[in-house]
């Protein structure tokens, strides 16, 4: 009986014809296609090339999942901040304003000028009720009282801190008082402390934040008529700092009667 042709002494087996890629490899091809020329990973090219997923939709996703990443790296925010700003639901430099005056807030709150002189030790001048200055050495610092040591006489006397409107150290006051100008009608009020805190001056840590972290200018009057010119140096509960052209003076809020920037 005889070999067939293709088995002859010797011969070889012609090639086996190639098939045509069937539509697993077609998928393979056109997904490495897409995630060569677009730029997005083989997972989301694969989902593309079965027709899942849109590629302009998935450029979109990737490129606002890109904004967020670098939101959050760039700037400190939380994923759903980040997301809420990428979305336009929220303002980048509102959300840098708000953060910066919360964190000072927090930073600053528990600050006490009264504290602070008590432990410097450096002699004061503090402005009093009756548009009197003491310059004075806080020997002692209690919940709503100070005992101070005046300067002039060595007399020892008990303060109550609401009649007190603003502390400078006393260095720096011999510069700060030039800066210091007086409202005529206030100051001829006579006037004695507002202990009730509704019937103060009311003037919010938002607002004063806000001036804080725009450096701005900005004009107190106190309740007599002392009126101050500088920028914003801490917002705390029960002070806020001022930076004038002389130096740094603490100014008690319960004696506010106007702020303006």
């Amino acid at each position: 009986m005889g070999m067939r042709d293709g088995a002859n002494r010797g011969g070889h087996r012609p090639p086996r014809p190639q098939g045509r890629p069937g539509a697993a490899d077609a998928i393979a091809l056109r997904a490495a296609e897409i995630h060569k020329t677009a730029g997005v990973p083989l997972d989301v090219a694969r989902l593309v090339a079965l027709g899942r997923l849109d590629l302009n939709e998935a450029i979109k996703k990737m490129a606002f999942v890109d904004e967020v990443n670098g939101l959050m790296a760039r700037h400190g925010l939380d994923r759903a901040l980040a997301t809420q700003v990428a979305l336009g639901h929220a303002g980048l430099e509102a959300v840098l304003i708000k953060r910066r005056i919360e964190a000072h807030l927090e930073a600053n709150s528990g600050r006490d000028v009264f504290v602070s002189a008590f432990a410097s030790k450096a002699e004061q001048v503090l402005g009093l009720y009756g548009r009197k200055l003491v310059r004075a050495v806080v020997l002692a610092d209690a919940a709503y009282e100070i005992e101070v040591r005046e300067a002039e006489s060595g007399a020892v006397s008990t303060v109550h801190k609401t009649a007190v409107k603003f502390v400078a150290e006393a260095a720096v006051w011999q510069k700060a008082r030039k800066a210091m100008t007086w409202d005529p009608v206030r100051k001829a009020r006579e006037l004695t402390p507002i202990l009730k805190p509704q019937k103060r001056f009311g003037c919010s840590n938002r607002r004063l934040g806000e001036v804080w972290d725009k450096k701005a200018e900005a004009t107190i009057t106190l309740v007599e008529g002392e009126v101050f010119v500088g920028t914003v140096a801490w917002v705390a509960r029960w002070e806020l700092g001022l930076h004038t052209k002389g130096g740094d003076i603490a100014v008690l809020r319960h004696a506010l009667d106007d702020f303006r920037n």
